[in-house]
């Protein structure tokens, strides 16, 4: 007699006799529809996977943050930096502070402080600063020249020509009336002593003390 079964994709043909009574199972299924039936019911995600799918933003959000915070720490510090080589710039061409060595991108490091990008602090600066030309208000011919000097390849590698031929190549500097006169009085700032300023900057405004003891002068004394 033949016996029916319940359609089981697993199971395979056979034939048995016993006793003149014989039994067939349901023949084997197509290998496509056990492939098929074993996609569908089978088959589970793989564990890392659906564990990375779940938690892998956050690996990426700390990097983020970990590499906002690295560059965000280097703007305030490159401020710093700056703005003592200012300081310290004007007082060997002058032989005195003035308050431009308080003033000068004051505005920038209370902007960092408060969390802004740099992008919206350089833009900011250079809209707002009597030393850039972009602010279109009346040139402070002395904060510039200290500043192009502090901005020279002497005090920033990373800048490639020196102030002489960055004035020659900008033409917004010269269009600013007075200042060739002024870079040319002071000869473009080649006659200062470079080692001794970086320096005077290193031995006295560097580390955390440093910032501190540099801060507060520039803030209540200038470098007298």
């Amino acid at each position: 007699m033949d016996v029916k079964c319940n359609f089981n994709p697993y199971c395979y043909n056979y034939s048995r006799v016993q006793s003149g009574t014989s039994f067939s199972g349901v023949p084997r299924a197509h290998q496509r529809v056990i492939e098929k039936s074993t996609d569908k019911f089978v088959r589970r995600p793989e564990g890392a996977k659906c564990a990375a799918g779940l938690l892998s933003f956050k690996p990426k959000f700390f990097e983020k943050v970990k590499s906002y915070a690295k560059n965000y720490i280097k703007n305030i510090k490159h401020t710093y930096d700056h703005k003592i080589i200012f300081a310290l710039v004007e007082k060997e061409l002058f032989g005195k502070n003035s308050i431009d060595s308080i003033t000068h991108d004051a505005d920038k490091m209370i902007l960092y402080l408060l969390g802004f990008p740099k992008s919206f602090v350089s833009e900011y600066h250079r809209k707002h600063s009597a030393h850039h030309p972009q602010s279109g208000k009346k040139m402070n011919l002395r904060s510039m020249l200290c500043d192009n000097i502090a901005s020279s390849p002497e005090f920033k590698p990373e800048k490639k020509r020196s102030l002489r031929e960055h004035y020659a190549a900008s033409e917004d500097l010269q269009r600013v009336n007075g200042l060739q006169n002024v870079f040319e009085r002071y000869n473009y700032g080649e006659n200062l002593n470079f080692a001794k300023i970086k320096l005077e900057k290193n031995t006295k405004y560097t580390g955390a003390a440093g910032f501190l003891i540099g801060a507060a002068k520039l803030c209540l004394f200038g470098l007298i």
